[in-house]
Parts: C-alpha cells; sequence; structure tokens
C-alpha cells in the first residue's frame, strides 16, 4: 500500500501544544492544563477497564508538595575556596512520583519524558542523522479485549514485519468520543523510535492492524509529555517499554545522579532553612543553585542568635516535623 490516509490531529490537544522551542516548564504546565480540563469536564476520572485508567485520579499522600529545603551553608568555607560568599540551596517538593496522583503526577510525566529523551537522543548521537518518529497502532477489532500483555506481544510482530530499528511503545486504552466529548475503551499503542515509512506503510492492515504515521518529531520531550498525559496507567505494569535497538540491554544509559553534595566544599547536603523570607529563595519555590549569603541560613536544628530588636519571633520546624504533624491529624481523622 503506498500511501496512508491521513487523520486529523487530535483537536481536543491542539490548543495545549506549544512551538518546540518553548521551555519545558511550559510544555508541563501546558499538560497539566489539559489534564485538569480533562479531568473537569469529561468522564476522566470514572472509566476504568480491567485495571486500566488515566493519570491523576487518586488521592495523594499526606506529604505529597510539601516543601523542603537543603544545601550547604558554609559561606565562609566557600569564599575560601574562590566560589564567594555563597550558599548553595536546594529547593524542591516533596513527590510521591506516581502517575495516579492529583498532586504529582506532572512530575511523574516530566520524569519519564526527560528519561525517555535521554534515551533517544543517546541513540541519534551514536547514529547520525537518524531522527525519532511517531507512529500509532489500533488494535483490530477482533483483538480489542485481549489481554495488554497478548497486544503488545501482537504489536511488536507488526514492528517487526515493519523491520523498524526499535523504540519506545506506550499503550493508550482509551478514545474520545467525539460527538459526547467522553472517553470509551479503544486499546491502541504509539511508537516513538526508528524505522522506514516505506516499510511501516508496507505493515498497514497486517493482520487487520491500522497503522498511522504522525511523521518526524520535532521536539521528543513535548511529543513524550502529550504521550503520557493520557496514557494507560495499571499497577504492576509498566507505562512505557522499550525494544529492538533501545532496549536496555542492546542501549545502556547512564542515570543522572541527583546532585547530594557541596559542589564548592564537598559537604554532603544537610537539611536548611532561611530566618525569614529570602528575596531570591522564597518558602514556596523551586530552586537549585548559589546564593549571596546573607548570614541567615541555618542548619535544621540549631537556632540563631537572637536578636534584641525582635520582640518576638517564630522557630523553623523542619518538612519532618510538618510530615508528622500531618500524619497525626490524617489518622486522628
Amino acid at each position: 500500500m503506498k500511501n496512508l490516509s491521513k487523520k486529523k490531529q487530535n483537536q481536543t490537544l491542539t490548543k495545549f501544544l506549544l512551538p518546540v522551542f518553548q521551555q519545558s516548564g511550559e510544555i508541563l504546565k501546558k499538560t497539566r492544563e489539559f489534564v485538569e480540563e480533562q479531568k473537569y469536564f469529561t468522564n476522566w476520572n470514572d472509566i476504568e477497564h480491567d485495571g486500566w485508567h488515566f493519570p491523576a485520579t487518586s488521592e495523594p499522600h499526606y506529604w505529597c508538595g510539601i516543601f523542603a529545603t537543603f544545601g550547604c551553608p558554609h559561606a565562609k568555607d566557600h569564599e575560601k575556596l574562590g566560589w564567594g560568599y555563597k550558599t548553595y540551596v536546594k529547593q524542591f517538593q516533596r513527590s510521591c512520583y506516581r502517575p495516579v496522583c492529583t498532586k504529582c503526577y506532572v512530575k511523574w510525566i516530566a520524569r519519564e519524558s526527560r528519561k525517555a529523551t535521554r534515551r533517544i537522543w543517546k541513540y541519534e548521537a551514536q547514529n547520525t542523522g537518524k531522527k525519532s518518529i511517531h507512529v500509532f497502532f489500533s488494535v483490530p477489532k477482533y483483538m480489542q479485549y485481549y489481554s495488554v500483555d497478548k497486544l503488545r506481544e501482537q504489536v511488536r510482530l507488526v514492528l517487526k514485519q515493519a523491520k523498524v530499528a526499535g523504540g519506545a511503545l506506550i499503550f493508550h486504552p482509551f478514545r474520545k468520543d467525539p460527538k459526547n466529548g467522553n472517553w470509551y475503551w479503544s486499546p491502541h499503542f504509539h511508537f516513538v523510535g526508528y524505522g522506514s515509512y516505506r516499510n511501516i506503510a508496507n505493515a498497514f492492515g497486517w493482520k487487520g492492524w491500522y497503522v498511522g504515521i504522525k511523521g518526524i518529531r520535532k521536539s521528543t520531550f513535548q511529543t513524550l509529555c502529550y504521550l503520557l498525559s493520557h496514557c494507560g496507567v495499571r499497577k504492576g505494569n509498566h507505562t512505557v517499554t522499550w525494544f529492538g535497538e533501545l532496549s536496555y540491554g542492546k542501549l545502556p544509559v547512564e542515570k543522572v545522579e541527583p546532585l547530594t553534595h557541596c559542589p564548592a566544599c564537598g559537604r554532603k547536603f544537610i537539611e536548611i532553612y532561611h530566618d525569614g523570607i529570602h528575596p531570591v529563595v522564597p518558602p514556596d519555590i523551586d530552586f537549585d543553585g548559589f546564593v549571596q549569603s546573607d548570614g541567615r541560613w541555618y542548619e535544621v536544628g540549631t537556632e540563631p542568635e537572637p536578636n534584641p530588636n525582635e520582640t518576638e519571633r517564630f522557630d523553623y520546624s523542619s518538612y519532618r516535623d510538618v510530615n508528622e504533624n500531618l500524619k497525626g491529624l490524617t489518622l486522628a481523622n
């Protein structure tokens, strides 16, 4: 078959997609907006089939979203070592990284998309000139109630028929009904990886599988965020699976380890706090880096010298203490 019929772009997402040059933070913001709109206007929260459901459908843990601040307050030592009189601050929101969590699902999407993007970029670096493509595979009607494991085996046979080099498979259990706007069971797979358009076109209709080509990806990260925003989630199942030349056994990718020690003095980060509202690092933003020290950063568990000009002050409570207090309230209710 020479040409594949082209389907219109998913209009439910068009207004949420951004130009490829936008920052990942903006892409994730639009991803959240899309999911929250779907949760409000459609049956997103309620639809389920054989344990499969959408992301962002379960309550968060009591500690999800609480800000924690770690770092290295030894500004004098940093100055002696030539880094300037600065404090290293690593402030972040605690996250369970569960796709089902209504508070942490975007962080899960970001982490999974970045991991997958690194794997694809490494493959491209080793195979100059190759660009990833996006293809979807609709399950034949007679297979629609097969187990997902069985369907994944079948779609890999289609990919083998299409002679693809390898890539990622992402399972989508539902499609949106254009008439009533609700989602319904219609299993299909999305593939992001490497292969020949001609060979993929030849696989069209093989054993009843409908194959749709989305084209070369301008932004791999944005594509993956889009695909993971409404993917299938089920406990005990992987959302993204790799095969072929991009499988874990054939393409090792070094993990990006989080920074746990001060890049200036080498000390291990400790929980710290600022005695007041810091102009650069307020207590409710993500931040990672050096800030000019004003002498008011302290290790949790220590208190600053009392200020005679202050008639009243409140002691800092670490996020661990806050967690325990919240846990107590949760159990009490």
